[in-house]
C-alpha cells in the first residue's frame, strides 16, 4: 500500500482570483512529493511526499492514495509544474529544423524504444534541448487532478543552476543525478544507478575524469545527502578541493524539515 512519509503546511494564500503560490509535482517510478512555493517571498510554503509500497507497481493506487490523503492537491494554484525524475533523457544538439521524429531516434538510440509514451521537448539554450518522454498512463492519471499542468524534466532545474569546475551530485532512492561543470560550462549530465560503494566512487570519478574535470581545484556539492545511505560520498570527498553538503532553505518550512529531518535527504525537491 501506498503511504505519507512527511506533509509540513503553512497557510496557503491563494485564491481563485489571487494564485499566489505555484506547485512543484515531482514524480519518480515509486514517489510523488508536492513542493509549494509562493511567488512573491519566493519561500516554499508546504511540502508533501509519499511512496509506493515496494510490491506495488504504477501509479494507478499511489495517486488513488492522494485523493484521500494529500491536503495539497485539491489545492489553487498559479501554476502547476509536473517534473518527471526519471533517467529517460537527453540533453542534445537543438535542430534548425526541429523534427520531433529525430529527437525521438535518438532517445531511443541512446536508452531503448519505450511504448505508450508520449515526448517533450525543452530549449535549455539557443543550440541545445533537452527531450524527454512521461508514459502516457501517468500524465494521464495526474492531468485529471491538475488539467494545467505541464511537463518538464529534474536536469532542466539541475541544469539552471550556475555552476563553476563542480561536481553536482543529486541523491535519490535508488539513483543519483551527476552533472558535471568546467569551466562554467556543462560537459556532461546524466543519471547513475546507486550500487556498492567502490562502483559509486568509480563512477562518479570516471565521469569526471571523462569531462576533464580536476576534481584537486574543483567543488563537490551533494543534495539528499544521507550519511547512511550513502557512504561513498565520504570516501569521494577528499578528492576534492572542496565540499558542500546542501541543506533545505532556512526559510518558510525549511526550519521544520530540517528540525525534523536533519539528515537533508529532501534538499532534492527544493531547487526549484
Amino acid at each position: 500500500m501506498a503511504k505519507k512519509n512527511i506533509g509540513i503546511y503553512s497557510n496557503l494564500e491563494s485564491t481563485s482570483n489571487n494564485k499566489v503560490e505555484d506547485l512543484y509535482l515531482i514524480v519518480d517510478n515509486n514517489n510523488i512529493v508536492f513542493s509549494v512555493k509562493h511567488k512573491k517571498t519566493n519561500e516554499f510554503v508546504a511540502f508533501e511526499h509519499f511512496a509506493n509500497n515496494q510490491d506495488n507497481t504504477g501509479w494507478h493506487q499511489l495517486v488513488a492514495y492522494l485523493q484521500n490523503n494529500s491536503k495539497l492537491i485539491h489545492g489553487i494554484y498559479g501554476n502547476v509544474f509536473f517534473v518527471w525524475n526519471s533517467t529517460r533523457f537527453i540533453l542534445t544538439n537543438k535542430l534548425q529544423k526541429e523534427d520531433t521524429l529525430i529527437y525521438l531516434d535518438e532517445l531511443n538510440m541512446v536508452h531503448g524504444k519505450s511504448r505508450e509514451e508520449e515526448l517533450y521537448l525543452t530549449p535549455f539554450n539557443d543550440q541545445l534541448i533537452i527531450a524527454f518522454t512521461v508514459p502516457d498512463a501517468l500524465s494521464t492519471l495526474l492531468s485529471r487532478s491538475f488539467p494545467t499542468g505541464k511537463w518538464h524534466h529534474y536536469a532542466e532545474y539541475v541544469l539552471a543552476k550556475n555552476a563553476d569546475n563542480e561536481a553536482l551530485v543529486y541523491l535519490f532512492d535508488n539513483n543519483y543525478c551527476l552533472r558535471v561543470v568546467k569551466d562554467s560550462k556543462t560537459q556532461l549530465i546524466k543519471y547513475f544507478p546507486i550500487e556498492g560503494v567502490d562502483q559509486n566512487c568509480f563512477q562518479l570519478l570516471n565521469a569526471c575524469s571523462n569531462a576533464h574535470l580536476d576534481t584537486n581545484l574543483s567543488t563537490l556539492k551533494v543534495w539528499g545527502y544521507n550519511a547512511i545511505q550513502h557512504e561513498f560520498i565520504n570516501k569521494i570527498a577528499p578528492y576534492f578541493l572542496a565540499g558542500e553538503i546542501v541543506e533545505p532553505p532556512n526559510t518558510g518550512i525549511g526550519t521544520s524539515l530540517n528540525t525534523s529531518y536533519p539528515q537533508n535527504i529532501y534538499s532534492t525537491y527544493f531547487i526549484f
